[in-house]
């Protein structure tokens, strides 16, 4: 393996390790699930330094190529699941599982809920789940519901897709809706829950829901985690 990199080229060590690896993964050499060689072994392979050899790995870690496992070792990450997440929208083969992590009532005053336009007072359903694709963690989603507009929702069975009770339960037609995105960096406690190293990139969607006429009703915040997860656009 030392023979196809080059000392000489002017192209970083590490750079040229992590073609090499990306090309491994490329041609299926390995494959999506495999345990990659250790930095020791690698290092020994091409014959530079552990942290040359890290830095490549890091790399492609960020990217989604690569996955790290706590103790376990490094593997090729698997293929992302891939949908309309924009509209909070998945394939049906990825499945409905959600695991409820808590649910409450909270104060509505908070900023955060300023998007739907509360008076001084008002309740808050805050509900926080765990999205399973295909019985892997996926994202944790948030969801402002004002009491007001669903009666009793927290004695419902939650581990469906909360919008279809919404509209099925209670009669509320959400037909318009307001989305922001944005890149993210996953705290400690969110990495555990999705079950990825903190380094993992994550995408933030916030999407405020509407009636025909404009009235907020639902806000939700929806943490996916990158290396699983790629974003569907399409004019079909």
């Amino acid at each position: 393996m030392k023979a196809l990199i080059n000392d000489e080229s002017g192209i970083p060590l590490y750079y040229q390790i992590k073609e090499l690896i990306r090309e491994n993964i490329d041609s299926g050499e390995w494959k999506s699930g495999d345990k990659i060689p250790n930095e020791l072994d690698m290092a020994n392979s091409f014959k530079v330094s552990r942290s040359t050899i890290r830095q490549a790995i890091l790399d492609l870690v960020k990217e989604g190529i690569l996955t790290r496992k706590k103790g376990v070792g490094t593997f090729v990450a698997m293929p992302k699941f891939e949908g309309n997440f924009i509209n909070l929208t998945y394939p049906d083969e990825l499945g409905t599982k959600h695991t409820p992590i808590s649910m409450k009532v909270i104060d509505g005053d908070s900023l955060k809920l300023k998007p739907l336009q509360l008076n001084s007072g008002e309740k808050v359903y805050e509900i926080i789940r765990l999205r399973f694709f295909n019985e892997e963690p996926a994202a944790i989603e948030t969801s402002y519901i004002p009491v007001k507009y669903a009666p009793g929702l927290l004695e419902h069975n939650l581990e469906g897709r909360l919008f279809d009770l919404i509209i099925s339960q209670y009669n509320i037609q959400l037909t318009r809706y307001k989305n922001y995105i944005e890149p993210v960096l996953l705290d400690l406690y969110e990495a555990d829950v999705l079950e990825v190293d903190q380094s993992q990139p994550a995408l933030k969607i916030t999407k405020l829901w509407m009636t025909p006429q404009g009235t907020p009703t639902v806000l939700n915040i929806s943490v996916f985690r990158g290396d699983r997860c790629k974003i569907l656009f399409s004019s079909d």
